[in-house]
């Protein structure tokens, strides 16, 4: 379950494009955030990344549209490794998708390479529910990778924990969590709430598919589960979203029943485009076909917020 905390982070030009470093308030974890190109000088900068840790690579997959790519991988001496994946003697290891870069490492030397490969296995098991990210990992950690003793094993899960805050903060929805996990009630209770979250409730209906959307609190487009999308698919579905509903098929998250693919969870989009096309399987204009039942569109709904959020300040 998420809970509040805390994020610095330090932009070490100045700049919110440039390398960052991200550090969850009262931890001895950071993240160091930096392109391909920046290694050198991240090498510089910060010795401490030539000690044990894990480190992600991250790029755009060639093959699929809208599909990122994300290696994940371990190393006692993560500046040396990353010169290796980047240099000409690397081969297959060359990382040629490689675009952005986050190096995960404890401010303290307690980090050993066992602790490291246990954090990568899981991971890059933690990836698996994101249909929107591939692993080009060669190979999936066994069950004891990186196995620890108990104590260990709580820290590092802590510091999984936080890696995941942590890739989500500098920009990565690496490790989001597709699948809806019923909340704990006293956990509910127990924490406060920054703000209530509302969100009207949308709706696109047509032959073959009926669909139901809320507005998440990110701002994300989340079809509920239970709704139905379209199973066949016309000339004008973008190719992306071809690519998209076959891992969501793949996933588990559509399953095909009879005349329609269900949603067997909720399921964010980026877009309310994204979110319609999907469903009904052709190009669509979502912020016109999402509609409230008062009959006001997607695009009326935004209106109106952006109206009364200037009358009330």
């Amino acid at each position: 379950m998420n809970k509040p905390r805390s994020i610095n982070i330090f932009l070490l030009d100045g700049d919110p494009n440039g390398i960052r470093v991200a550090q969850i308030s009262m931890s001895t974890i950071q993240a160091i955030a930096f392109r391909r190109n920046q290694l050198r000088r991240v090498r510089e900068a910060f010795p401490e990344i030539e000690r044990p840790g894990v480190y992600i690579l991250i790029g755009n997959d060639e093959d699929v549209q809208d599909r990122q790519l994300a290696y994940i991988g371990e190393s006692e001496g993560i500046g040396a490794r990353l010169s290796y994946h980047n240099s000409n003697e690397a081969g297959r290891d060359a990382k040629g998708f490689w675009i952005d870069t986050v190096i995960l490492i404890s401010k303290d030397e307690n980090l050993t390479k066992s602790h490291a490969r246990y954090v990568e296995a899981c991971l890059i098991r933690g990836v698996g529910s994101n249909p929107r990210w591939t692993i080009p990992n060669s190979r999936t950690p066994s069950d004891d990778a990186g196995k620890l003793p108990l104590p260990d094993r709580a820290a590092m899960e802590e510091f999984v924990d936080q890696t995941k805050t942590l890739v989500g903060a500098l920009g990565w929805d690496l490790f989001r969590e597709i699948r809806g996990r019923t909340p704990d009630p006293m956990l509910e209770r127990d924490l406060p709430k920054a703000s209530a979250h509302e969100s009207p409730r949308f709706f696109f209906r047509g032959e073959g598919f009926t669909a139901d959307m809320e507005i998440g609190p990110s701002g994300d487009f989340v079809v509920a589960a239970g709704s139905k999308a379209r199973v066949r698919t016309t000339r004008t579905i973008p190719r992306g979203t071809v690519t998209l509903r076959n891992t969501l098929i793949e996933k588990g998250v559509l399953r095909e029943e009879g005349d329609f693919l269900i949603f067997t969870s909720d399921y964010s989009f980026t877009s309310a485009s994204a979110a319609a096309a999907t469903v009904i399987g052709a190009s669509a204009n979502g912020r016109i076909l999402w509609k409230l039942p008062d009959g006001r569109t997607y695009a009326d709904w935004e209106t109106s917020q952006d109206v009364s959020n200037g009358t009330s300040s």
